[in-house]
């Protein structure tokens, strides 16, 4: 099974632990392993603080406010389209977000001063009327740093279905980046000079789309806390699989990599309870 939304690739692992004066594997065999210590470890933070670090898309259902707030019970990066109880679309000019300039956002507003009201469905009903399309993650400052120039492709996307595209030499994508086309997200699994394999066309809930040649691409930038905490857990487990006194109880079983708490180092138990999400 292919390896997505990782918050570290394994180039930057490899990468992470020479820094630190450790000698990184050069045995390909152990690259399997290393990339699946990187997906648990990520999911292992998104389980304990109730949030996800990756970009998804998707339109999340709301009940009508009783308010001009809504709630909004999840990590909002950017409004694509918001659509009242009577099916019409709400103008970005008609409402603001919460926290002001500050990602993600938590709260949507319908501006006093404005004319839109939440509205019914055709039925009188209140019950998950309000569409949010959107993209959604925790991403500090995600407008300035969510998102890098990798490169442009080298040719047209021309259809829905395949997986394989080509860019422009000089590209810097590797194999466990998410990065987007447009509005189409792919999770990378192969790398081969110009020629790139994702996982799937229009991953993590967004729309498969055609392409013209020449077209940015960008990589996605996990919340650096996200990524250090990745990494330290990564390590830890990695090094326990050797007898090293790393202080962990890290088991590789029939079932895969298990993690226990006693597995997860200092730094990262600090970052699961710095952003763990409370539930309102």
């Amino acid at each position: 099974m292919a390896n997505i939304n990782l918050y570290s690739t394994l180039a930057e692992y490899k990468a992470f632990v020479t820094a630190r004066g450790q000698t990184a594997s050069t045995d390909t065999a152990d690259d399997g392993v290393i990339v699946d210590l990187l997906e648990v470890a990520s999911r292992f933070l998104d389980s304990k603080t109730a949030r996800h670090y990756y970009p998804t898309i998707e339109t999340r259902l709301y009940d009508f406010p009783e308010t001009r707030d809504m709630n909004l019970k999840a990590d909002l990066l950017e409004v694509i389209t918001l659509t009242n109880g009577d099916s019409t679309s709400i103008p970005s000019t008609d409402y603001v977000l919460d926290a002001a300039n500050e990602t993600p956002y938590w709260n949507l507003r319908l501006r006093s001063n404005g004319s839109t009201y939440w509205t019914l469905n055709s039925t009188n009903g209140i019950e998950q009327i309000i569409q949010l399309y959107a993209w959604f993650g925790y991403r500090e400052q995600y407008a300035q740093r969510a998102w890098a120039l990798a490169g442009t492709l080298g040719a047209a996307i021309t259809d829905t279905t395949t997986l394989a595209f080509t860019m422009t030499a000089g590209h810097s994508l590797a194999v466990g980046q998410v990065i987007k086309i447009g509005t189409e997200i792919y999770n990378i699994t192969t790398v081969a000079t110009n020629t790139i394999t994702p996982i799937a066309r229009g991953d993590n809930g967004s729309t498969a789309a055609t392409h013209l040649n020449g077209v940015s691409v960008y990589t996605w930038k996990p919340q650096e806390q996200a990524k250090n905490a990745v990494l330290e857990i990564a390590n830890t487990a990695y090094n326990r699989r050797f007898g090293k006194n790393t202080g962990t109880n890290e088991q590789i079983t029939a079932a895969g990599i298990v993690l226990s708490p006693r597995d997860i180092p200092a730094m990262a138990s600090e970052f699961i309870q710095t952003y763990k999400r409370i539930i309102l």
